[in-house]
C-alpha cells in the first residue's frame, strides 16, 4: 500500500549536462541527425545520406555545438548561435531512447532561461509538417514566417 508521504515525494530527474562538441564528434552527430530526421526528410523528398551529411558538416560549428549528457549518457546535441539581439537554436537532436521523456522540454527550458538572462529572444526553424511544430508552439514559440519547407518561430521572454 502506498502512503500519502510516498505519493507526495517529488521525482528527481537526473541533471542535464552540456559539454562542448569537438571536431571529431562530427560522425556521431551526423549519424544522430540521420536517425532523428530521416523520416521527416523522406516525407519531404529531401533525404539522401550524402545530403544530410553535407548540410550538417557545412554548418557544423564545434564551438557553438553542445553535447547533451544525462546520467553520464550521450542524450543528443544542440547548436546555439549567440546573435546580437537573439539566440538561434539549430540541430536539437535527441536519440529515440530519450524521446518522449520530457528531455526536449527540459533542454529548451534551460536554453530559454539563458536567453531570458541575456534579455534575448530565441529563434528556431522547423520543418513544415513536423510534429516538432506542436512542441515549440506548446513552449510559447510564435510563427513568424513560413515557406514550402520550413516554419520560422520566435520566443520572447
Amino acid at each position: 500500500m502506498t502512503t500519502e508521504n510516498e505519493r507526495a515525494k517529488p521525482v528527481t530527474l537526473p541533471p542535464i549536462v552540456f559539454t562542448p562538441a569537438a571536431s571529431d564528434d562530427i560522425d556521431r552527430l551526423v549519424d544522430l541527425k540521420v536517425a532523428v530526421m530521416r523520416g521527416e526528410l523522406e516525407r519531404l523528398g529531401r533525404f539522401t545520406p550524402e545530403r544530410a551529411r553535407d548540410r550538417f558538416v557545412a554548418g557544423f560549428s564545434p564551438q557553438e555545438t553542445r553535447l547533451i549528457q544525462v546520467d553520464g549518457r550521450f542524450a543528443g546535441c544542440v547548436t546555439v548561435h549567440g546573435r546580437d539581439d537573439h539566440i538561434e537554436i539549430e540541430h536539437l537532436y535527441i536519440p529515440a531512447a530519450f524521446q518522449g521523456s520530457g528531455l526536449g522540454s527540459r533542454i529548451m527550458g534551460l536554453l530559454m532561461d539563458e536567453a531570458r538572462h541575456a534579455d534575448k529572444s530565441v529563434r528556431i526553424t522547423v520543418l513544415n509538417g513536423s510534429p516538432a511544430n506542436r512542441f515549440y508552439q506548446r513552449l510559447g514559440f510564435v510563427e513568424t514566417t513560413r515557406d514550402a519547407i520550413d516554419i520560422n518561430y520566435v520566443w520572447t521572454p
